[in-house]
């Protein structure tokens, strides 16, 4: 008689439980199987289920080793190798779960695992809310999803857009590189990830950093903004933004650029960039402007584009190229012209199309100029083609040496010696004290010599291949000669380090 009254008073609250309402759009939790099922009123109104239990709600589908199913307020709390499947949505395991049927909304900690197919989310709780299909956690997580791999702190997860949202201490790792933010988004179907805050990119070789932007961990391009930066073992580009494609090396930066070549001591700035990682190439244009260390000097360099080639694995020369309005300023020289190449490797600069140049008080012009530098400043100078040198006196009059070609050589970056080779041609005003003139040399030659003493005053000038050479003193010197064909002073035009 007892186990009949006890199987009735169990029958009775069965059928209290099936006929409490359900509210209009919300299901009830379906048992479909369990090995052992009791009811102990004295323990509460629930369930307790045993051995293989199953359970269902709609498109959802649950199994656990055990649980308390409270149906009349249509909950379960489950224990043990809990399997949560939504079709075609996601399957969600854990070891202890407690589920609110009628709000939908899961909670599920002890080892738990997420998975849509492709990602796979572990982490110590999990609360997921099956109407919107929304997970999130609070206590640290890590995905995989093929090479990636991330974890951070806090997280919520879209299962209907496959986009996570990370927070606090966010890592990506990659086999090629790894990420590091404050506040991160993942898509897992685009491998999209887009960072909100301070974000560090590193790989062998760069590091990446900026505090917004986007990367595409498929694609593998990205755009970085708000003062991003590429650093590698030789250099650093900085801006205002960035757009990279790692694949192909090839990198585009906009505005405020700054690049800095640690290994040449160069930094270059601008408005807009391009870099090519293989050829190791980098344009810069948007008033760029290139400062060198050389030797305790500064080289400032402007011009409207700047090209600077790092060495590659053809092992060609390092050089900085200039195009169009080139403008150079250093203690030592000065010069304009069309274009220029400086190779730094040998410490030689080339000047072409109508390049001007100044040292000291010496003006240099010629088709083409190269210089040649040592560490201890100027060694030498190269004119080819309508060379010409202009030196303006104290008392204004101009000393001029004029020929196809001229060599100059300096010791410490001060004229010294001149070679005059075809056609030369030269007017020198004989200064023998600060105000009085011996007179004037007009000479016409085919190649000189002239040397020059440590007070910039010509001391010897030997002429070769019929010379013709006239002194005239000073008052009598001829105005017509006083400027030899070509002459044009262009002191005017002459850079200022003020104006970099």
């Amino acid at each position: 008689m007892k186990y009949i009254i006890t199987y009735l008073t169990i029958l009775c609250s069965f059928l209290s439980f099936a006929q409490t309402s359900t509210p209009v759009g919300q299901t009830k939790i379906e048992i479909l199987s369990a090995d052992q099922l009791t009811y102990n009123q004295e323990r509460g109104r629930f369930q307790i289920c045993r051995g293989n239990v199953r359970f269902k709600q709609g498109t959802m589908f649950m199994n656990c080793d055990s649980a308390y199913f409270y149906e009349e307020v249509n909950r379960i709390e489950a224990f043990g190798k809990i399997h949560i499947r939504q079709k075609d949505t996601l399957d969600l395991w854990g070891g202890y779960l407690e589920y609110d049927g009628d709000l939908r909304q899961a909670k599920v900690s002890k080892n738990v695992k997420l998975t849509d197919g492709e990602m796979v989310l572990t982490t110590d709780q999990l609360n997921y809310d099956m109407v919107n299909k929304v997970g999130y956690y609070s206590s640290g997580g890590n995905i995989v999803n093929n090479e990636d791999k991330l974890y951070s702190r806090k997280g919520t997860y879209y299962t209907r857009s496959k986009e996570f949202y990370f927070k606090d201490s966010v890592r990506l790792t990659n086999p090629e590189y790894t990420m590091e933010s404050d506040t991160l988004s993942y898509n897992t179907f685009t491998k999209v990830a887009t960072f909100y805050g301070p974000t560090y990119i590193r790989s062998e070789e760069n590091t990446i950093y900026c505090q917004s932007g986007w990367y595409n961990t498929d694609k593998e391009v990205s755009q970085f903004s708000n003062r991003a930066y590429i650093e590698g073992k030789e250099n650093r580009l900085e801006a205002d933004s960035m757009v990279y494609y790692r694949e192909t090396g090839f990198g585009e930066a906009f505005g405020n650029l700054k690049l800095v070549d640690t290994t040449e001591e160069i930094t270059i700035t601008g408005q807009y960039g391009k870099y090519n990682r293989i050829s190791k190439k980098t344009l810069i244009t948007g008033n760029p402007i290139a400062i060198k260390n050389m030797d305790g000097d500064s080289f400032y360099l402007s011009a409207d584009t700047l090209i600077n080639f790092a060495d590659t694995a053809l092992n060609q020369k390092r050089r900085l190229n200039a195009f169009h309005d080139v403008n150079v300023y250093m203690s030592e020289m000065q010069a304009v012209a069309d274009s220029m190449v400086y190779n730094l490797s040998d410490s030689t600069i080339g000047f072409y199309t109508n390049p001007v140049l100044w040292t000291d008080s010496n003006q240099i012009t010629g088709d083409t100029i190269i210089v040649f530098r040592s560490s201890e400043g100027l060694r030498k100078l190269e004119a080819f083609n309508n060379g010409f040198i202009v030196e303006r006196d104290r008392n204004g009059f101009y000393n001029q040496i004029k020929g196809k070609r001229l060599d100059a050589y300096f010791v410490a970056s001060k004229l010294k010696r001149v070679d005059v080779d075809g056609n030369g041609q030269s007017i020198y005003y004989a200064l023998e004290d600060s105000t009085q003139y011996a007179g004037v040399n007009d000479v016409v030659c085919g190649k000189m010599v002239i040397r020059i003493d440590v007070l910039n005053k010509v001391r010897t000038i030997n002429f070769k291949n019929k010379p013709k050479a006239i002194f005239y003193p000073l008052e009598k010197f001829p105005n017509s000669k006083a400027k030899l064909s070509g002459f044009e002073w262009k002191n005017s035009i002459r850079p200022k380090k003020a104006y970099f």
